[in-house]
C-alpha cells in the first residue's frame, strides 16, 4: 500500500475478524493549505466469544502532500496508492471538495477513480446533491469521530509520521454552543484541520457503509461453539 503502514496498539485477543474494507479519505487543501490523505481499515470483530461483535476503524496511513503540488499530479498520486496491495476492490475513495469546488473534484473522475464527494457544511442534516455527491455537515463529521475515539472503535497507528500532527489537530478543535443551541466544530484560528477532516470523511463513509462488511455464511458464535449469535444493535 504504501512505504509506512503504522502499527495498531496491542488490543485484546480477537477471535474472529471480518475481512477489511478500506476506506481512503482525502482533504484536498488550496493553495496555502496541505492537502491530506487517510487510509482507514474497517472491520467487524469479537474479542471474547461471550461479547457481541463491533465494527473497528483503524488509521493505517496518514500523509500530507508537498505545498504547491498540482492537482493533477496529487492525483496521479492517490491513484497509485490506491493500486497497492492491500487496496484494491474493498476500498472507496473518499473526496472533501469543499475548498477547491467540483471541477477539482471531476478529475478524479476522468482518471476513473470515482471517488465519493463530500461538501462539508455547517448545517445540521445531510444530503445528496447528485450521484456519489454529498453534503455533510462539519458538526455529524466531528462528533462521529469523537465518539468513536471514546468507545475505542477508531483506533490510530501511534507510530505513523503525521499522528502527533493529528493529535494536535484533534486537541485544537473547540465544540461552540450557538444562541439556536446547535454544537459547531471550529480549529483554533491559524491551525490546520485537513489531517482530521481526512480521517472523519474516510470514517463518515465507513460508519455508511458498515452493514456491508463481508460476514461468513456461518455466524461467528456459531464457529466458536456458541450456538447463538446476537448482533450489537446499529
Amino acid at each position: 500500500m504504501t512505504s509506512e503502514q503504522g502499527n495498531i496498539p496491542t488490543q485484546p485477543p480477537v477471535s474472529w475478524r471480518s475481512p477489511y474494507y478500506y476506506f481512503v479519505g482525502v482533504d484536498l487543501g488550496q493553495s496555502q493549505d496541505p492537502t491530506s490523505l487517510c487510509v482507514l481499515a474497517a472491520c467487524e470483530e469479537i474479542g471474547d466469544p461471550t461479547e457481541p461483535a463491533r465494527y473497528v476503524y483503524d488509521v493505517r496511513h496518514l500523509m500530507r502532500f508537498p505545498l504547491g503540488m498540482s492537482y493533477p499530479e496529487m492525483i496521479t498520486q492517490i491513484g497509485l496508492i490506491l493500486g497497492r496491495p492491500p487496496l484494491g476492490l474493498l476500498t472507496e475513495l473518499v473526496v472533501d471538495e469543499t475548498g477547491v469546488g467540483r471541477a477539482v473534484g471531476d478529475i478524479f473522475n476522468e482518471r476513473g477513480l470515482k471517488p465519493i464527494k463530500v461538501t462539508i457544511t455547517a448545517g445540521n442534516e445531510e444530503g445528496q446533491s447528485g450521484f456519489a455527491r454529498y453534503t455533510v455537515p462539519k458538526q455529524i463529521l466531528i462528533s462521529n469521530l469523537d465518539a468513536l475515539m471514546h468507545t475505542g472503535e477508531l483506533r490510530i497507528a501511534a507510530d505513523l509520521r503525521e499522528s502527533p500532527a493529528l493529535e494536535s489537530e484533534l486537541k485544537d478543535f473547540r465544540r461552540h454552543v450557538s444562541e439556536a443551541g446547535r454544537n459547531t466544530y471550529q480549529a483554533r484560528v491559524g491551525a490546520h484541520d485537513d489531517l482530521v477532516l481526512a480521517v472523519a470523511i474516510a470514517l463518515w463513509r465507513a460508519v455508511r457503509r458498515k452493514k456491508t462488511f463481508n460476514r461468513p455464511s456461518t455466524p461467528p458464535r456459531v464457529l466458536l461453539g456458541y450456538p447463538e449469535y446476537k448482533r450489537r444493535p446499529s
